[in-house]
């Protein structure tokens, strides 16, 4: 081989070793496989009514459509619920965590969820919010993040 072609072809020669790894997708971390799974979570109330606890504080009583549009489900899956006023301000901003250990990928289905000590009022909206990314304080007491570090 000519001098001349020994260069261009060690060049390229290691230009393909290069990009031989560029097409490997990156490791997921636990924490952002969490993250992934917890997105692919719809949900949509059916209704949603007011009763009394046997202690007689409120307890607000919802049914819900819950999709699991993925491939992999998670036994638990903590959205925020809102309680907003006439005013769009939150009154009520709290965790509530759905257990869909029952649940198969790809499935809708029904849920009905007690939230005791939660008073919605009429003329006040409920809201049920799934957050992209939460904090790391909030992951804390989320039970799907629960030995995930």
């Amino acid at each position: 081989m000519k001098s001349r072609y020994k260069v261009p072809a060690a060049l390229g020669a290691a230009l393909a070793l290069l990009a031989g790894g560029c097409f490997e997708p990156r490791r997921e971390s636990p924490r952002e496989r969490i993250a992934r799974l917890r997105l692919q979570y719809r949900v949509s109330a059916n209704w949603r009514e007011m009763q009394k606890g046997a202690d007689g504080k409120p307890v607000l009583v919802m049914q819900l459509n819950v999709t699991d549009t993925g491939k992999e489900a998670l036994p638990q899956v903590t959205m925020v619920l809102h309680v907003r006023g006439a005013d769009n301000k939150d009154r009520v901003r709290t965790p509530l965590t759905l257990d869909t250990a029952g649940m198969k990928a790809g499935t809708v289905t029904q849920l009905t969820v007690r939230v005791p000590g939660v008073e919605v009022q009429d003329g006040e909206e409920v809201a049920l919010e799934m957050e992209g990314q939460p904090t790391k304080d909030e992951m804390k007491t989320y039970p799907e993040y629960r030995g995930v570090s």
